[in-house]
């Protein structure tokens, strides 16, 4: 007998950090559409690129949350890179409208670190008796 090896707790932490990725993804959108980053040098072109970036971690965190968060992570490394390097005024704005992101992605690798364990334990546990 199959049982289900995610529990309703689990489950329901999973859909609120899909919500609020979600969330984040409409106002990242909105900023991208609004054109308010730089028109000149490589700025637009990072920017861009790190849209494309968090699409791709988006759509896989649905699949695997420890693959999209560490998408995300990569997302954000980017963020400092545009930050720090790119972008010719207000440096910090990518840095900080990063960081929810940021957490979110460590919430779910941690989501998925313990969705991971909790299986591990219980596919030992399942194990027919060999010797019956």
């Amino acid at each position: 007998m199959k049982r289900d090896t995610h529990n309703p707790q689990q489950r329901r932490h999973s859909r609120v950090l899909l919500i609020l990725t979600s969330l984040y993804g409409v106002l990242y959108l909105a900023f991208i559409l609004s054109g308010s980053y730089g028109t000149s040098g490589s700025e637009p072109i990072v920017v861009r690129f790190l849209f494309v970036l968090f699409l791709v971690g988006y759509f896989i965190t649905w699949k695997n949350e420890g693959l999209g968060g560490l998408i995300f992570v990569v997302w954000w490394i980017g963020m400092w890179y545009l930050g720090l390097f790119v972008a010719e005024s207000e440096r910090e704005a990518a840095i900080v409208m990063g960081f929810p992101l940021f957490v979110l992605a460590v919430l779910f690798i941690i989501a998925w670190y313990r969705k991971r364990a909790r299986y591990s334990t219980t596919s030992s546990t399942d194990k027919p008796n060999e010797l019956a």
